[in-house]
């Protein structure tokens, strides 16, 4: 990142590249950006402190055993910044992708229960979280 907090090229095509794959290795990504080893893995600690890496996750394949209800929850987050929210919901075992957006709803879950009333419980749950609001469309 740059003094004034913007990402520079480099960090803006670290950042796709781990977008595609978040697994690849400090090394492959030293070798796609001409850095060492060492610096792609201080860019990554850097860009992960100033919260613009908050995660990472897997993206797996639908199985069978999977709940059949899916539904997307809108939030509503009245405090900023929201990002212990956002962290706290990706926590969620049933929330399977979380979408920060931008408007008047801050972000969208996409959600997998086994049941209408376990999705309402879940709706529940996820309201009780402090400074949160939530709109369900299943």
């Amino acid at each position: 990142m740059r003094n004034d907090g913007k990402l520079d090229p480099t960090n803006r095509r670290l950042l796709a590249l781990l977008k595609e794959n978040g697994r690849t290795s400090a090394s492959d990504l030293g070798r796609t950006l001409g850095l060492s080893r060492t610096a792609v893995q201080d860019r990554i600690r850097r860009l992960e402190k100033a919260g613009v890496i908050l995660g990472y996750t897997a993206v797996v394949s639908a199985a069978d055993d999977q709940p059949p209800v899916a539904a997307l929850v809108s939030i509503t987050i009245s405090e900023r910044p929201c990002a212990p929210v956002l962290a706290h919901l990706q926590a969620l075992p049933e929330v399977e992708r979380l979408f920060s957006v931008a408007g008047p709803t801050d972000a969208v879950v996409l959600v997998r229960v086994a049941d209408t009333q376990a999705l309402s419980a879940l709706v529940d749950r996820i309201s009780a979280i402090e400074h949160v609001s939530t709109a369900t469309a299943a």
